[in-house]
Formats: structure tokens, C-alpha cells, sequence
């Protein structure tokens, strides 16, 4: 996911990965947590204690969840029934492998990575119980995307020797677009890996900040907006205070971008050419957006370098805090409900900050402001968290 203090202890590059988030076309979560209260207090400030409580949450029924737990050994794709209320393993992977997400109610897709640098593209099928080879490589591929009408995906592949390439499938047909050359990784807070396509497949956005080198070659760089029918470039963060932009998401339901560059928060319309200010001075990691697009949920580092969850209210544009406790990697499940993930002291080396993910999830209720634990271990990344309602 995109900062480097998200990342500690982690068994390899893959696990840096973020690549896409829940589908915005799909009721997600109702009623994950049935506490009632007002909404969140909107406040300019630095958060302010909240309520919270370790009881198990208890789910509405009616819908799947899939994720992938990551250890230094290697990871497990589970999928998470609410007729079950408890997690299922399907995918028994490598270190490092990248998150699943759903192709269509019934498959999820994901990346299988060999020790050799190879990779495959694979399919599950959840009622067959079988997996399929979409895809094989010889290259890393570091970030898979489907549309949400899974009629085309998008991946990147870097080779051994450095170079990198986006390829496109759609109808049959695959289109490799080259990139710039990887010159050498380093680690950061603010690098991102990162597919995805707006709400109507319409345009592909691709980031890949961890390269570093986008005032190389801006129209083959690592921040691109492609147009989905014929890959042409759509949209380049402007050079100057964009020249380094990073931490992007869409909308929910319009081809409107946001992400962030030296100035703050900026945004982008399909069809636009000058980029728009959200929020001046707001250096947001994580952001997520709620499926009703009033909030942003996001993480925020302090000034001792602890990440906290924080919401932005695009209606009032005002911030509001979650509760005071190191948490990170926020994702919206419902209008009301953000997941996260627990945060702990570094035990051994950090590279980014004092905290590490614990590999504990929490709901967070924006109505009545209170935690609860989710029924899930070893999880380090929530960003390519996947949702179907049934």
C-alpha cells in the first residue's frame, strides 16, 4: 500500500503493492455495525479521543468479502462469508503475493509470483473451487486491475532488467504500452503502486510513484490516465508542484480524480485540462471514499511520525477524527462504516516510523464513533479489500 511505515518487515516488493479498491458498484456492509449516535464532529484540529470497544462486530448478512493475510512465509487469500461470519482460506501463495479482488460474484482474480520473477494472472472459481491461468510472465508483475463489468484487465510488468511495461487486454486483444526504465527502488512513505479504473471503465489510472523518475519522461512516466477505448493518454499531472503527484483515487460515481501533489489535495475531470484544489496543505496517505462520495477517509502522520485515521467531509470541507490509537489503510464498506487496520509498536527494523500494522482489522462506525475487532489476523493491507453484496 503507499508508505513506507506501512510496510515494515515486509518479505519482499509485492507486498508494497496498491493496486485497486472496492468496486463503486455494489451495495457493500449494510449494517456492520448496529450502534446509532450522530454524525462525526467536524473539526480543523488534531483528533480527539473517541469511544471504542474490543467486542467482536456482528455483520448484516448478504454479502463476501475477499483478502489476502500476509506472514514472512507467504500468504492466504481468504474470502469472508457473512452467512458464515467466518473466514474461509481459498489461496495458499508465496511471500508477497498481491491482494485478490472480485471478477464477478462467483471468481476473484490475483497474482501468483514464482521465485524465479515469474508471475501468472490466476482465476478462482468459488463454486468449482477451480483456478485458471489468465495470464504468464516472466517478469514481476507488481499491479492487477479488472474493469468492474470484468470485460478487460490491465497489469504491470517489470523485467529483470528494469524495464517496465503496462499491458492492456480487452476483447482478446493485449496492448503493451512502454514505460520509463526502473533506475533503482528506494522506499518511501509517499510511493504508490496502483491500477484502476474509473466507476464506468472508462479511463485507467496508473500510478507507480515507487519508481521515482516522472519528470523523466511525463507521457511514458509513472502517473498516466489512459482512455480505456484506445489507451491514449488522457491526463498527466501538470510539471511543478504536480511534477512528484501521488496517492490517487477516483470518485465513486463520476471520472473525477483526486490526488495529491506539493500544494495539497488536487483534482482532475474527464475532459478538463487545468486540475482543481480540494484541500490546500493536506498531505493524505491511504485516501478512500465512501460509496455516497461525501466523505474521504484517509491516514495522517503526526508530528511523532504515528499514522491516525482521519475523514474529510467534502460537503462542509472540514476534517473529523476517528478514534486516537495508531490505525492505518482505511477503506469505506458502507456510507457509515470505514475498516482499518490496528497499528502497534516497531518490534525490530522500521523503516518508515515508531508503529507497524499488528495485522489486526477494526470497524469504525462514523454514526456512533466506536470501534470493533474483525475476525481476521496476519492481514498488512487493506487497499485491494474486494466486496460483493448478494
Amino acid at each position: 500500500m503507499r508508505g513506507a511505515w506501512a510496510r515494515y518487515n515486509r518479505p519482499s516488493l509485492n507486498e508494497l503493492i496498491r493496486v485497486q479498491r472496492l468496486r463503486p458498484d455494489v451495495i457493500l456492509l449494510l449494517g456492520l455495525l448496529s450502534a446509532c449516535g450522530s454524525a462525526p464532529a467536524s473539526s480543523t484540529n488534531s483528533p480527539t479521543a473517541t469511544a471504542s470497544t474490543s467486542a467482536v462486530a456482528t455483520p448484516a448478512s448478504g454479502y463476501r468479502v475477499v483478502l489476502t493475510t500476509s506472514t514472512a512465509d507467504g500468504s492466504e487469500i481468504f474470502l469472508y462469508d457473512s452467512a458464515s461470519n467466518a473466514p474461509q482460506q481459498l489461496v495458499s501463495l508465496g511471500a508477497g503475493a498481491p491482494e485478490a479482488r472480485f471478477v464477478s460474484p462467483d471468481k476473484i482474480a490475483y497474482v501468483d509470483t514464482g521465485n524465479n520473477g515469474s508471475s501468472r494472472v490466476m482465476t478462482f472459481d468459488l463454486t468449482t473451487r477451480t483456478t485458471s491461468v489468465v495470464i504468464s510472465a516472466t517478469s514481476y508483475i507488481p499491479a492487477l486491475a479488472y474493469k468492474h463489468d470484468g470485460s478487460g484487465f490491465a497489469y504491470l510488468q517489470h523485467d529483470p532488467a528494469g524495464k517496465a511495461s503496462l499491458i492492456v487486454s480487452s476483447g482478446g486483444r493485449a496492448t503493451t504500452i512502454r514505460l520509463n526504465d526502473i533506475l533503482g527502488r528506494g522506499v518511501g512513505r509517499d510511493d504508490e503502486v496502483r491500477l484502476e479504473y474509473a466507476p464506468d471503465d472508462k479511463y485507467l489510472l496508473m500510478v507507480d510513484t515507487f519508481v521515482g523518475n516522472q519528470a523523466q519522461a511525463p507521457e511514458s512516466g509513472q502517473f498516466l490516465v489512459l482512455r480505456a477505448p484506445d489507451n491514449s493518454v488522457a491526463f498527466v499531472p501538470p510539471s511543478g508542484v504536480s511534477a512528484n503527484a501521488t496517492m490517487a483515487t477516483w470518485a465513486r460515481h463520476a471520472d473525477r480524480l483526486f490526488y495529491r501533489d506539493a500544494v495539497g489535495v488536487r483534482t482532475w475531470d474527464a475532459g478538463v485540462a487545468s486540475v482543481g484544489t480540494l484541500a490546500s496543505g493536506l498531505h493524505w496517505y491511504d485516501p478512500a471514499g465512501s460509496a455516497d462520495d461525501h466523505w474521504f477517509a484517509f491516514t495522517d502522520i503526526d508530528s511523532q511520525f504515528m499514522p491516525h485515521v482521519r475523514l474529510y467531509d467534502r460537503q462542509s470541507n472540514q476534517l473529523a477524527a476517528t478514534v486516537t490509537a495508531p490505525r492505518s489503510h482505511p477503506i469505506f464498506v458502507t456510507a457509515d462504516t470505514i475498516w482499518y487496520l490496528e497499528e502497534q509498536a516497531c518490534q525490530g527494523e522500521c523503516m518508515g516510523g515508531p508503529s507497524q500494522p499488528s495485522g489486526k482489522v477494526r470497524a469504525y462506525s462514523l454514526t456512533s464513533k466506536r470501534e470493533a475487532v474483525l475476525p481476521f489476523s496476519d492481514v498488512h493491507n487493506l487497499s485491494q479489500l474486494s466486496v460483493f453484496s448478494r
